[in-house]
């Protein structure tokens, strides 16, 4: 396996030599924060490259025999129209979607925007997942959950 680059994923500390597959310089951090999400569900298979609908998300999950998909914000700098689109692209499928934002805030402004697939959608921040939170996901409703 090839080393990508190098991530510095705080402002402290030492930055985290990166291995896998291979992108572009500035999508390395995109990629290991998928990765940081499918060692959180160490138990389910991940795809990549997968589609749901039209929509091709970060990763595809297996989880309780439901397909889920993976959508990581990790730029924060999709538009709203950007989004709009995104969504729109998953109209044709029918899985769960989980989306994780790297700020309470960010978070809060994807799940406003999510309404075409508010019934399938879940968000959260990577904060949550690691805070061991009882019920670290947000509907659209506003509403906490776990999986």
């Amino acid at each position: 396996m090839k080393v990508l680059g190098v991530v510095q994923r705080r402002d402290t500390g030492r930055p985290e030599v990166v291995y896998g597959r291979r992108c572009k310089p500035t999508e390395i951090e995109h990629e290991v924060r998928v990765a940081d999400l499918a060692l959180h569900f160490r138990d389910c298979p991940f795809q990549r490259g997968v589609k749901v609908g039209r929509a091709e998300p970060d990763a595809v999950m297996v989880r309780d025999g439901e397909r889920v998909a993976i959508e990581v914000d990790n730029s924060g700098k999709m538009t709203a129209k950007q989004m709009a689109a995104k969504w729109e692209r998953y109209q044709d499928g029918n899985s769960y979607i989980l989306v994780v934002a790297l700020t309470e805030a960010r978070m809060q402004r994807l799940r406003k925007g999510a309404e075409p697939v508010k019934d399938r959608a879940l968000f959260t921040t990577f904060e949550r997942l690691r805070s061991g939170m009882p019920e670290p996901w947000v509907d659209w409703y506003g509403q906490t959950t776990d999986l």
